[in-house]
């Protein structure tokens, strides 16, 4: 492609032919001003970092300390940082 008069040209409208390009699909719209499409993006996106976290997401559960010096253990010996 090379830059002629403001407007990329590729190889064919360089050329003056005229080349019918099919198009499949649409692209995602993720400028949407309203608040639900926002939202659901949002959800999108979640969804994809949950899928590439290094750290599962843990499972509910209580953790029952004596005192705080062994609650501090405990959370020093967690390796992963969503348990707290």
């Amino acid at each position: 492609m090379r830059y002629a008069a403001g407007v990329y040209l590729s190889d064919t409208e360089r050329a003056g032919l005229n080349v019918k390009v099919k198009t499949v699909g649409k692209r995602n719209r993720i400028g949407h001003p309203d608040a639900v499409a926002s939202h659901r993006s949002a959800l999108v996106l979640m969804r994809q970092l949950e899928k590439i976290n290094p750290n599962p997401k843990p499972r509910g559960f209580v953790f029952k300390a004596r005192t705080w010096s062994d609650y501090a253990k405990w959370r020093a010996s967690q390796k992963n940082p969503r348990l707290w």
